[in-house]
């Protein structure tokens, strides 16, 4: 192989892999169902991405009677989520260990109880959203008001926070 060759393919690799890592979420945003979700919020700082709202999200406290599944079957795996709507807010419907043949669903790892008797705590890895330097403390106002809602897109049980705002 020619050194010119051997420098091309050096350099396109990890262009690749880069480019390959943003397939997903591009996809999500493009192609994905926007839903609404509710929030409660705080506004941390990051010292090296600036301001951000780390998001809690309503569906993020599943209910243990929507869950069919021991507790040895569902404490630190990865587990479906499936969503409906209700009113304005989509909600937990059900949890399974498959991926559902239809409708909307997240895929969540359960982490341990929030609630001993009622409720899992999942993570959805939607729970930070990065705003314009200083307007953090505007949603963080907002929030302690009443809420936030977060505007997330959902493709295939991947989904992608494009937004928040108030309620």
């Amino acid at each position: 192989m020619t050194k010119k060759k051997s420098f091309f393919l050096a350099m396109a690799i990890p262009m690749l892999i880069l480019l390959a890592m943003t397939i997903k979420p591009q996809a999500t945003v493009l192609f994905g169902k926007e839903v609404v979700l509710e929030t409660k919020a705080y506004d941390p700082t990051d010292l090296f991405r600036g301001d951000y709202v780390a998001i809690n999200f309503a569906i993020s406290d599943v209910p243990k009677s929507k869950v069919p599944l021991s507790i040895d079957e569902v404490y630190n795996k990865n587990l479906y989520v499936s969503l409906k709507q209700e009113g304005k807010y989509y909600v937990v419907d059900q949890v399974s260990k498959t991926k559902p043949k239809q409708g909307l669903y997240l895929k969540g790892k359960f982490q341990n109880s929030f609630n001993e008797t009622n409720t899992y705590r999942v993570d959805y890895s939607l729970d930070k959203y990065f705003v314009e330097q200083g307007s953090g403390k505007e949603l963080e106002q907002e929030s302690f008001k009443g809420g936030l809602v977060g505007t997330v897109k959902v493709l295939g049980g991947y989904g992608v926070l494009t937004g928040i705002t108030p309620r």
